[in-house]
């Protein structure tokens, strides 16, 4: 997970010029920080649900953040591909993360598929 919040990390600091957003009510800097912690609190969601072992790697190339209302309120639909630290399963799951300023995040996620199977342990899922 290290690894993925540094990046997430580098991405605030590369959004941090971006100046208003489209609204003019929230700074780029504080829009961008916001999509850290939520990318945060959206891996650690699925941790949880899954049972999964450390995390340490999310892959995602199909991220869809829509607005919900105030700024920083999202529901970002999702398709992932979690590696873990100690086997190193590569699971695919899809979903919606529910991003909330003052509510904790929620998650709406399921298994899709095992991209690669790991050190031979076998992992089953409830449907």
């Amino acid at each position: 997970m290290r690894v993925s919040t540094l990046t997430a990390l580098c991405a605030v600091l590369a959004l941090s010029g971006c100046g208003a957003s489209s609204d003019g009510k929230e700074s780029g800097m504080m829009t961008a920080a916001r999509a850290v912690f939520a990318f945060k609190a959206c891996t650690d969601k699925l941790e949880a649900k899954f049972g999964l072992d450390d995390i340490a790697g999310v892959t995602s190339n199909d991220m869809d953040p829509v607005p919900t209302g105030k700024p920083g309120e999202w529901d970002v639909k999702f398709t992932a591909d979690v590696t873990e630290k100690k086997t190193g399963r590569v699971t695919r799951y899809t979903g919606v993360c529910h991003v909330r300023r003052d509510q904790p995040t929620t998650l709406d996620a399921t298994f899709v598929q095992v991209v690669k199977s790991g050190g031979g342990e076998v992992r089953r899922s409830r449907p």
